[in-house]
């Protein structure tokens, strides 16, 4: 029987023709009956922290043929200032744009001004929405079955993508405008930067848009991969994302690039995958590699860990107050992801907050996800399941 992790594989990235389906609704909805959604897969065993806290990250042979990433003014190096965690957050609904009847946020700048995502009209697809100041936007992008906007920088400018006739294709939203990225074939693009970088990939290759411009460069990678995706991309243009859909990778300014450290209990194996960063700060989730579903009364090998990498230091950690995903980490190293007994929550330090959803959780423990953080942990964005079961963007107001 073929484990959850290999189910979902095919989930992974957006197809790269139109589909009938939201591959991430889909996946949200294939968490709710038990099996992890495609930002987290099942089958790892179970770790200890103590058993791998300080372990350093692992560098890939050979020279490197990366370009020079554009730099901002804040580097993973900097330290973001102290701030006590918060007590209690509070839940907003946000209004969907022309009275669509439901809608998600999944992605927003780094003060939590501006938020993006998508809204589901009644007809069936998808149709892009960006936020700010609470009212609600859409982003008419070229196609009309399937678009969707991932994530926006502090001035306004967002990224993401819209199926053509010929595929998924990435496209930028700018001062009012929308501009196809410069792409020879289908792609999309997950990230932008202040300096407005972008970061995303074709379906085998990660590529960088140094603007959004200019042509993309394809992103180094050890010989013999077959598939690499970038994901997010920090401030000074240090880019994470996942090689084969197994080895979580990093991209550094300096033009290197290297695999993040996973753990290594009693001679296991593991893989993992990289989703987030934010000031050196990169979270993600590992499992033992090859574990398969047990069946009968036996229970599976294990289950995914939350891990939070830190670039300056090479420190590595299972988050265990986290179960089984990494959904938005911020520039203290605070990150957002599920209860173990359901509903989002924010992890600020060594304090868990709890996040409020629209409506009891009852048997969806996946009712509430929280996708974004603003650096100071006060403004919380993401979906919410509301009385009805319907999904609604939210956003959490934390003090």
């Amino acid at each position: 029987m073929p484990s959850d992790f290999d189910l979902l594989r095919p989930l992974d990235t957006e197809p790269r023709l139109p589909s009938t389906v939201d591959i991430d609704l889909a996946i949200s909805t294939a968490r709710r009956k038990r099996v992890v959604r495609g930002a987290t897969y099942a089958g790892a065993a179970t770790l200890t922290a103590a058993a791998i806290v300080g372990g350093v990250i692992i560098s890939s042979s050979g020279p490197s043929a990366n370009p020079t990433l554009p730099a901002a003014t804040r580097t993973p190096t900097s330290t973001a200032k102290a701030a006590n965690a918060p007590v209690s957050c509070t839940v907003e609904k946000l209004a969907v744009p022309n009275g669509k009847p439901s809608a998600l946020i999944s992605g927003s700048d780094p003060a939590g001004k501006y938020f993006v995502g998508r809204s589901y009209p009644d007809g069936g697809g998808y149709q892009a929405v960006v936020w700010h100041s609470g009212v609600g936007t859409e982003v008419q992008l070229p196609g009309d079955s399937e678009e969707s906007l991932e994530d926006v920088n502090s001035s306004g400018t967002a990224v993401g993508w819209s199926y053509l006739s010929a595929g998924a294709f990435p496209f930028v939203y700018r001062n009012g405008k929308v501009t196809q990225l410069p792409s020879a074939q289908p792609a999309q693009a997950s990230a932008i930067n202040d300096a407005g970088a972008i970061a995303g990939d074709d379906g085998v290759h990660a590529l960088l848009w140094p603007t959004a411009s200019t042509s993309p460069t394809r992103l180094s990678v050890p010989s013999g991969t077959g598939t690499a995706k970038a994901v997010d991309i920090d401030e000074d243009g240090t880019v994470v994302g996942t090689l084969d859909n197994k080895v979580p990778y990093v991209w550094l300014p300096d033009g290197t690039h290297h695999a993040l450290r996973l753990p290594d209990t009693d001679g296991k194996q593991f893989e993992g995958r990289a989703f987030h960063i934010r000031d050196g700060w990169v979270i993600g989730v590992a499992n033992e590699a090859g574990a398969k579903a047990a069946s009968g009364a036996k229970k599976a090998q294990g289950q995914i860990e939350a891990i939070r990498w830190n670039l300056r230091t090479g420190e590595m950690q299972v988050v265990a107050q986290i179960d089984k995903s990494a959904d938005a980490v911020n520039a203290l190293g605070w990150q957002t992801g599920v209860a173990a007994q359901g509903g989002a929550q924010l992890l600020a330090g060594d304090k868990l907050v709890k996040l409020p959803g629209l409506a009891p959780i009852k048997e969806d423990s996946l009712a509430d996800i929280a996708n974004t953080i603003s650096d100071d942990g006060r403004t919380i964005g993401g979906q919410s399941n509301d009385a009805s079961g319907t999904i609604q963007p939210v956003v959490w107001h934390c003090k």
